[in-house]
């Protein structure tokens, strides 16, 4: 079988794990290839290519003709830019989160790759968080959210705020289970240590009557990551970073309880493999270009309700 070839553009604190993912599965398969690093800082791509044996570039340009498909981890004002790019170059792009910085340039991404028969998937990395993928498996229809993602502060993303950091996570978690038009969002933000909103709370109802209340916050002293959900006869919680949740139902009178305690497993790791498979097979990924979409659309939602309440 003709190895994929893979590059990384962008290798900060997230691409690199990207990077380091992609070198264990080539060694574990032998299908796959990690073929270039792109950062602008050279040291870096050089330090983070070194392992796999990698090549080492500060201009993505370079990547052309050496690769069928790409992890795009730059900054989210430069998804669009770079993104459109290698679509247009018949090259396969996993995006991260956020999709883009503004809607027209997501529903730009998505042309692109139709346009060129590219595979766009966009990268909410929950989605494949093994205990998510259990909750979704008994979720039928959820009628109320209480979501929670808290994070120590960090000096990185500081050019997006925490709904689009931390808390767009969970919208695509939200739109994924509710599959019902957005009625109504209120929501209120504040800058904190930066410059845009690093603490926000939502709520958002949708036209069947699910509410969903969800809390980001990076100025947090602890690591929270839970989501607990109620659907008729059923309460689902789950805790992401432990991978663990629990199921309490009532059937005949009875009350029962579920522990959903699947195999761990790395995320980021899953989804790349997803990645992998959908370049190979050409089939549509399980986050698309216009999940990505659909959560930014939300998150602007969001956003511009905290505006009009700091105005």
């Amino acid at each position: 079988m003709t190895k994929l070839r893979i590059g990384v553009i962008g290798v900060g604190h997230l691409g690199k794990h990207h990077a380091r993912i992609l070198g264990e599965i080539a060694r574990e398969t032998g299908n796959v290839e990690l073929t270039a690093v792109v950062d602008v800082l050279p040291d870096r791509a050089a330090e983070i290519a070194a392992p796999s044996g990698a090549l080492a570039f500060t201009d993505f340009h370079q990547l052309y003709g050496k690769v069928d498909a790409v992890c795009l981890a730059v900054p989210t004002s430069d998804h669009a830019r770079v993104g459109l790019e290698l679509l247009e170059n018949d090259i396969d792009v996993l995006v991260e989160k956020p999709i883009t910085s503004t809607i027209d340039e997501a529903k730009a991404l998505i042309a692109a790759a139709e346009r060129n028969g590219r595979i766009l998937q966009a990268g909410h990395v929950e989605r494949f968080n093994p205990v998510v993928r259990a909750a979704t498996e008994v979720a039928t229809q959820p009628q109320f959210f209480e979501i929670h993602r808290l994070a120590v502060f960090t000096p990185r993303s500081l050019d997006i705020d925490v709904v689009l950091d931390l808390m767009i996570h969970d919208l695509d978690i939200v739109l994924s289970l509710v599959r019902s038009p957005v009625a109504e969002v209120r929501a209120v933000g504040i800058a904190v240590l930066s410059r845009k909103a690093d603490i926000a709370n939502a709520r958002v109802e949708f036209q069947n009557g699910c509410v969903a209340n969800l809390t980001a916050s990076r100025v947090s002293f602890e690591k929270v990551r839970k989501l607990r959900f109620f659907q008729p006869s059923d309460y689902i919680s789950v805790d992401y970073a432990l991978q663990a949740g629990t199921m309490v139902s009532l059937r005949m009178g009875r009350v029962t309880e579920r522990k959903l305690e699947p195999a761990n497993a790395e995320p980021l790791r899953l989804e790349l493999e997803s990645f992998v498979d959908c370049v190979r097979t050409r089939k549509s990924p399980l986050v698309r270009g216009e999940d990505g979409l659909r959560a930014l659309e939300l998150a602007m939602m969001i956003n511009e309700q905290i505006a009009r309440r700091s105005n």
